[in-house]
């Protein structure tokens, strides 16, 4: 009778697993590896901060770190102007562990030349200071001309030295469209 409720069991398991949606993903591993992904070089960031006026607070886990950002531009590889930065809108609220690690967290405003709109972007990522850092923007923008910009995740490494940020923005090049 233990084994007659057990081949039920087994058989209702195997139709419930047949229509499952998770039947429905491929199990068959991949012959070949993922190619590694291309990324386009779309802008390059310079950010302006007010060093003297930075704003920290030593807590025991790290030091708090408030930045006004003060100006900058976005411009093409080629060094053309895209947009300027729009001042006094944003700043710079990372935070810096024992280490020396900068946890950035950057908040800006831009106008675009071309049409006047504006774009919001969030930058965030880590490094050290005067060296490099590993970061990540999102951008947001209601500007026809660069509304390819929205839904990318730009990778975005920069340096940070003496009030000013360089940061190449790269984007994988299948969401260029």
């Amino acid at each position: 009778m233990f084994s007659i409720f057990r081949t039920l069991f087994f058989l209702g398991a195997l139709s419930y697993a047949a229509c499952s949606p998770l039947s429905m993903i491929s199990r068959t591993p991949r012959s070949a590896p993922l190619p590694p992904p291309e990324f386009e070089l779309v802008f390059i960031c310079n950010l302006f901060f007010d060093i003297p006026s930075d704003f920290s607070i030593v807590t025991p886990k790290w030091t708090r770190v408030t930045l006004p950002i003060t100006g900058g531009n976005w411009t093409t590889p080629e060094g053309k102007l895209i947009a300027t930065v729009v001042p006094g809108i944003g700043g710079e609220w990372g935070k810096v562990d024992a280490s020396g690690t900068l946890f950035v967290d950057s908040v800006y405003f831009v106008q675009f030349v071309h049409d006047k709109k504006y774009a919001y972007s969030y930058l965030d990522g880590y490094g050290v200071p005067s060296i490099s850092d590993n970061g990540r923007a999102i951008i947001e923008t209601d500007s026809p001309k660069y509304a390819g910009l929205n839904n990318i995740t730009f990778f975005a490494p920069g340096i940070l030295t003496e009030g000013l940020l360089v940061s190449p923005h790269w984007a994988p090049v299948n969401n260029l469209g």
